[in-house]
């Protein structure tokens, strides 16, 4: 199918970057600034795609991607002149298809399409290899495009049928969004240790993309309690009940409200099947309580 995308934000950049090595042809483009998507255009060799109006997508294309932002998406799709010559699929992760009615009102086949991955600034193709894209649509034959489409990326799909949105998309800010949270924590940390705040990140990242990739080599076992088991280093896992109260009292003397974060992160790591004895889990638990 002929595809069309509307939103060339992040996503909507590398969505458009990846179509051509997955072998569809990309036929309408537009943005909500025209200077971006015309550089996008001109750096793909397509600027003969980049039209003027989201009305004009939907003549061109068969297949019309919404790469909006989720609170967009419903707006913007009873906005357009849908047909049953059209599938739209929307690329927002909170979403159902309930957000895509006016289309499917209209005999338009509609789906979701929603990569479980962070795309920054220019990412293109090499992002989508080996990551889960979540999948559903209302007709099998498009759910069937989609699934092919995210194989074509070097994806695997996630059946998003029956799945509660919230939750979902949820889980997916806990490992993405809330990870640069805690990176704001632990660069304050660094800070008020006696250390340049200059340096907190150069010397902090590399260690969460460690443990990114301790995660990413157990998640082939399947279980997730062993899998980041074997991903998780520190002095919870060692049972360290010194270190651990020697922390939380730093922290707790400088920061209450990080106190309170490093004590609901060791409760999740509780939930864990660490190899230590029950006099050491009730002493962490005991740390590990609401303030």
């Amino acid at each position: 199918m002929n595809v069309g995308l509307i939103g060339v934000g992040r996503l909507g950049g590398a969505l458009a970057r990846a179509l051509g090595p997955a072998g569809l042809t990309l036929t309408g483009l537009i943005g909500a600034g025209d200077a971006r998507a015309t550089r996008l255009g001109r750096e793909l060799g397509l600027e003969q795609v980049v039209v003027r109006t989201a009305n004009e997508v939907l003549a061109r294309a068969e297949l019309v991607f919404l790469a909006v932002p989720d609170g967009a998406v419903e707006t913007l799709c009873a906005a357009l002149p849908w047909t049953a010559s059209h599938a739209v699929v929307h690329t927002a992760g909170s979403l159902g298809l309930s957000a895509l009615q006016t289309a499917r009102t209209r005999g338009a086949r509609v789906g979701a399409f929603h990569p479980l991955q962070s795309f920054a600034e220019g990412a293109g193709a090499a992002r989508f290899v080996g990551i889960r894209v979540g999948i559903e649509a209302a007709d099998a034959g498009l759910c069937a495009e989609l699934e092919v489409l995210c194989r074509a990326l070097g994806g695997q799909p996630l059946a998003l049928a029956g799945v509660d949105r919230a939750g979902y998309h949820a889980a997916a800010v806990f490992a993405s969004n809330y990870v640069v949270a805690l990176h704001a924590a632990a660069a304050r940390l660094f800070e008020l240790a006696g250390l340049p705040a200059s340096e907190a990140l150069s010397a902090l990242a590399p260690l969460t993309l460690g443990v990114a990739e301790n995660i990413v080599t157990a998640a082939h076992g399947g279980s997730v309690g062993p899998g980041l088991l074997a991903a998780l280093t520190g002095p919870v896992l060692r049972g360290d009940v010194g270190t651990v109260r020697a922390q939380l009292a730093q922290l707790v003397s400088q920061d209450a409200e990080l106190a309170d974060l490093y004590r609901a992160l060791g409760r999740q790591l509780l939930g864990l099947p660490l190899p230590v004895v029950s006099e050491v889990r009730a002493a962490l638990e005991q740390l590990f309580r609401a303030s």
